[in-house]
């Protein structure tokens, strides 16, 4: 026994002697009690911190790449330049050359049915380009929807040039 104790133990009865002040016992109770529910305070708040941080990490794994992300991925949609810097640089191309061949293209007569056939074809591949454009965001930048763009650029480019050619016919009719 420590030396504390064998103290106590011998000097019991002068301790029991004098009485306690009045209540005593009770402002004893009462910080206990005040102890207890601070401890209990203490665990409810980390409780429910770890909970709010457990959620922000969860929301903002499943929300941040789209805050992230160029403006069109957050309605669905992901276009090629939004995958890598070289997506960029072939759909950057492709689209050049479309715009700029298919800007003299706009005065072709579409009472010829050859001509119409391609517009109609045209608008088509537009149609499934929107399409591929919402796949890759919903497929995660899928290799196999990435070459699918691709070969849909290039489609539409011969498309394009095939009109231009009709057109140069055209104009060395009309000579």
């Amino acid at each position: 026994m420590s030396e504390l104790e064998n103290f106590i133990n011998e000097n019991r009865d002068s301790f029991d002697k004098e009485p306690m002040p009045l209540g005593h016992e009770n402002r004893f109770l009462m910080k206990i009690e005040k102890q207890k529910i601070e401890n209990e305070n203490r665990v409810r708040f980390w409780r429910v911190a770890a909970a709010i941080i457990v959620l922000l990490i969860a929301g903002g794994s499943l929300l941040l790449p789209r805050f992230n992300s160029p403006a069109d991925v957050q309605y669905g949609s992901m276009a090629l330049s939004d995958v890598s810097s070289d997506m960029a640089n072939i759909e950057f191309y492709y689209t050049s050359q479309l715009e700029e061949k298919y800007a003299g293209l706009q005065e072709l007569s579409e009472t010829n049915m050859e001509v119409k056939s391609l517009f109609d074809e045209l608008t088509f591949l537009n149609d499934e380009y929107e399409n591929l454009e919402r796949e890759l965001y919903r497929s995660g930048t899928s290799d196999r929807v990435i070459l699918a763009m691709i070969e849909n650029f290039r489609l539409r480019l011969k498309i394009v040039e095939k009109l231009e050619k009709i057109k140069q016919e055209q104009l060395s009719q009309s000579l």
